[in-house]
């Protein structure tokens, strides 16, 4: 790679390498279709991450359209259209060690919060202009933002297909 990585980075990376491994496996081997829905936010989340984590200045963008794409309506029509068209009962499953591992989770994200965001300098906020960000996205970030419409598209789509199937 061109970039030169930080410990910080490296370690992110293995974390979230990890846990996207971890959601991935879950969602093939789990039986209720809704937890591997739920399941899928969380891998989105963490490939997010990693997007993120590739390279900062220049992905960043990317990454909060995936954020916004996979985890926010996908995933959320996933589960809604599960429910409202499926006749989807959800049976609570307890397991011992949750409580256990979203402690330890809380605790993993706010500290790399807080460590990601202690060597943040304050700067002088500039007054946000519509015209110089969709100049922006057009000429620098064209790519995303085709993928981005042609996903939610395709979303929209599924939503008319699914909505006339009754």
């Amino acid at each position: 790679m061109y970039l030169i990585q930080s410990d910080f980075q490296i370690g992110i990376f293995f974390l979230f390498s990890i846990f996207a491994l971890a959601t991935a496996l879950f969602i093939v081997n789990s039986k209720n279709v809704f937890y591997s829905a739920v399941s899928l936010a969380f891998l989105g989340i963490s490939v997010a991450v990693l997007i993120a984590d590739l390279d900062p200045e220049a992905y960043s963008l990317y990454s909060a359209f995936h954020l916004l794409l996979y985890v926010g309506a996908t995933v959320v029509f996933l589960s809604i259209s599960l429910v409202m068209f499926r006749g989807l009962e959800v049976k609570e499953i307890r397991t011992p060690w949750a409580p256990a591992m979203a402690l330890l989770s809380a605790v993993a994200f706010f500290a790399v919060l807080v460590l990601s965001t202690s060597s943040i300098t304050p700067v002088q906020i500039q007054p946000l202009n519509l015209a110089v960000v969709g100049e922006k996205i057009v000429s620098q970030y064209w790519f995303p933002a085709v993928v981005l419409v042609i996903a939610l598209l395709t979303t929209m789509i599924e939503a008319l297909s699914l909505a006339r199937r009754d």
